[in-house]
This record gives C-alpha cells, sequence and structure tokens, in this order.
C-alpha cells in the first residue's frame, strides 16, 4: 500500500510538471508569434506608403507560398478529403478579407490610430470558440485575457492621434479584427480535431490559396513594385512565416482564444524595438503597461 501512495504522488508530482511546461512553452510560443508579427507590421507599414492594399496582397503571398513550396518535401502533411479541402478554402478565403481589411487600415491611418482596434481580434476568437469548438477555459483566464486586450488597447493609443481618426479606418480595422478572430476556429479545429494536416502545410495552402484569390480579383501589378520593394516583401513574408507557424502550432497546444491574444501583444514589441533601434523615447506609462502586460501573459 505504502509503495503505491509513494507511486501515486510521484506520477501526480509528474504530471503537474509536465502541465506546467506545456504550459511556459504554449506561452512562449504564442509571444514569439506577436514578436515576430511586430516586425511584419514596421514592413507592411514601410510598403504602404508607397503602395495600395491590392498591389501587395497577392505577391505578398505568393511569394511566401513560393518560398514553403521548396522545402514542402521536408514537411508535407496532407490528407485529402472533401471536409479537409473545404476547410482549407475556408480558412484561406477569411484569411484574405481579413488581410485585405488589415491593409486596407494600414494604408488609411498611422498605426497608433489603427492597431488599437485591431487589437480586438482576440475577443472574436474566445467567442466563436465557444460557440462551435466548445473550446473554453476557466473564468479566471477569461478575466486575464479581458486584461490583456484592454492593456494593449491602451498602451497602443496615442490619445493626442485620436483627433486624426477618420470614419473611414472603423470598418476596414473591425472587419480585419473579426475575420482574423474567425479565422481561428476552423484552423484549431482542422489542425487538432481533424489531424488532417500539420502546421507548415496547412500556412503553405492557406498562403498559395490567398495569392490564387487575390491575383484573381485585383491582378498581377508586377510593374507597380520596385525591386527594392519586392526586397522588403520577400523579407516581411519570412517574418509572417515564422508568426504564423507559430501561431499555429500554438493553437494545437492551447485555448485558440488565450493562444490569439498572447499572438496579439505585437503593439509591446513594437514599442521595444522601437525604444532600441530607433532611439524612440521611452515613457513611465508605456514601460508600466508593457511590463504589466508581459506579467499577465506569463501567468495565462
Amino acid at each position: 500500500m505504502t509503495f503505491y501512495i509513494i507511486y501515486y504522488a510521484f506520477v501526480n508530482r509528474y504530471l503537474k510538471i509536465m502541465a506546467l511546461m506545456h504550459g511556459i512553452s504554449f506561452t512562449l510560443i504564442a509571444v514569439a508569434s506577436a514578436l515576430f508579427a511586430s516586425i511584419a507590421n514596421i514592413l507592411a507599414r514601410t510598403l504602404l506608403k508607397d503602395l495600395k492594399s491590392q498591389s501587395v496582397l497577392g505577391i505578398n503571398f505568393l511569394t511566401m507560398a513560393a518560398t514553403l513550396a521548396l522545402l514542402s518535401p521536408l514537411f508535407y502533411k496532407f490528407s485529402v478529403t472533401p471536409k479537409s479541402i473545404a476547410l482549407v478554402i475556408l480558412i484561406a478565403f477569411i484569411d484574405m478579407l481579413a488581410n485585405f481589411f488589415y491593409f486596407k487600415t494600414f494604408e488609411k491611418t498611422e498605426a497608433s490610430v489603427a492597431t488599437p482596434l485591431l487589437s480586438l481580434a482576440p475577443a472574436f476568437t474566445f467567442l466563436f470558440g465557444w460557440l462551435f469548438l466548445n473550446d473554453t477555459v476557466s473564468l479566471g483566464t477569461y478575466i486575464l485575457a479581458g486584461v490583456i486586450i484592454v492593456l494593449v488597447i491602451i498602451f497602443s493609443s496615442d490619445f493626442k492621434s485620436l483627433t486624426k481618426f477618420r470614419s473611414a479606418t472603423l470598418k476596414p480595422a473591425l472587419s480585419a479584427s473579426l475575420l482574423f478572430g474567425i479565422s481561428a476556429i476552423p484552423s484549431k479545429y482542422l489542425l487538432n480535431s481533424l489531424r488532417l494536416v500539420n502546421v507548415p502545410t496547412l500556412y503553405m495552402l492557406r498562403a498559395g490559396l490567398i495569392a490564387l484569390f487575390a491575383l484573381i480579383i485585383f491582378g498581377f501589378p508586377i510593374t507597380e513594385i520596385s525591386t527594392k520593394q519586392y526586397r522588403i516583401i520577400f523579407l516581411r513574408g519570412l517574418f509572417v512565416i515564422s508568426q504564423w507557424l507559430l501561431l499555429y502550432y500554438a493553437l494545437t497546444l492551447g485555448n485558440a482564444g488565450v493562444t490569439v491574444t498572447l499572438a496579439n501583444i505585437t503593439p509591446i514589441f513594437v514599442f521595444l524595438l522601437a525604444a532600441v533601434f530607433l532611439r524612440e523615447r521611452l515613457t513611465f506609462r508605456k514601460v508600466a503597461t508593457a511590463c504589466l502586460i508581459l506579467m499577465l501573459s506569463v501567468v495565462i
């Protein structure tokens, strides 16, 4: 009897340690996705100073799909069924619209005005995850996620710039948030519940289909883009690939809403990168809020 008590205690402790390690790895992966997203956002704003959304969208995803296709013999896994094909097409279509509205938002306004609205995606993920996947967490986790979302919005808001807000910004920004929030639901279902595709294959197929949809709808404006801009598009594509591979992998490990919440603390890293590389001025409010968001991200 004593042996079984000791054995039970050992197994129980082991499971707790493994759960803790799982939580840490899940958090780090989702936060790393936010880091790569912050670099991609900076590069996107650089591109959209001189280009229109429809000029960038198709080329952007074609570049990423081609990059992954070259490496696909190392990772390709896709079980072809009517359901898997339909879900991949649905994910690609939702994300094409989301990316169009995302680019449109930055085309119409400054990042300091647009980012708070774009940070609402996790709220939609929690809602649709609960409705369609029964993907729920404890009340405490919901509260923590809500606090993080609110803090990110406060952090990324430049209240002096709110006078520059245009009504034309509201529709594309909220549309992008809604669609990015919804997109995580079929992605998690396909990766976790059905297990018909792995993470890099899903992103490669998604990128290829988005490129196809965008080029059919908006055309192939090859002459509008300079050689330098093509280089930026390729470089940005590498960061976006990293961002979404990490996001998809995090979706396989944890709750969809929590994953998208952590992946949307992007403004924190934009702030840190600007402070380090652009020598932008640090303020106590920004530093304190950033530290609080990072601490809550670890706790959640």
